[in-house]
């Protein structure tokens, strides 16, 4: 199996990943049929060195993984016909705003597992971000509403 790391796409930029260099090499060093490859990426938390110093390949595209994992959305044009993706898709809700991409997986036959709906037997959902996701989206909105109406100017929340 051929699992792929995209390259966060989002607007405003997504410094996340879905797996850091040391759980990339630990996924490799215990299943020896499963490779990982790193979509290069110039903003992402760790960087591409780190994926390299851990023996990680590094790639443009990932049109040869199975499997492609990323934390956020993905790009429209990053969806790759037949193959499965995992992420935060924001569609499980039927959310207006993100249709579009839900009828593109459809399309493209992709298959579409969402971090939002992955649960253990008690229906407790098993992957999500806390408090400070909250926090931090509530700043981001603040800080839009701001820039939006010129009415003040706050620093991105990574620049804190």
């Amino acid at each position: 199996m051929k699992i792929g790391i995209i390259k966060e796409g989002k607007i405003p930029p997504d410094f996340r990943v879905a797996l850091t260099p040391k759980q990339c090499k630990a996924i490799v060093d215990t299943y020896p049929n499963v490779e990982v490859f790193i979509q290069r990426s110039p903003i992402r938390t760790y960087s591409d060195d780190a994926y390299q110093e851990e023996g990680l390949t590094l790639v443009d595209e990932l049109s040869h993984c199975d499997v492609i994992i990323g934390v956020k959305e993905v790009n429209l044009k990053d969806l790759i016909p037949n193959k499965t993706f995992m992420f935060f898709s924001h569609t499980f809700k039927q959310q207006s705003y993100n249709r579009v991409l839900l009828e593109e997986i459809l399309k493209k036959n992709i298959r579409l597992i969402d971090y939002e709906v992955i649960k253990d037997t008690r229906n407790v959902r098993l992957i999500g971000f806390g408090r400070y996701a909250g926090i931090v989206g509530c700043y981001n909105g603040l800080l839009g509403y701001g820039e939006k109406t010129k009415r003040y100017h706050l620093k991105p929340a990574n620049v804190m």
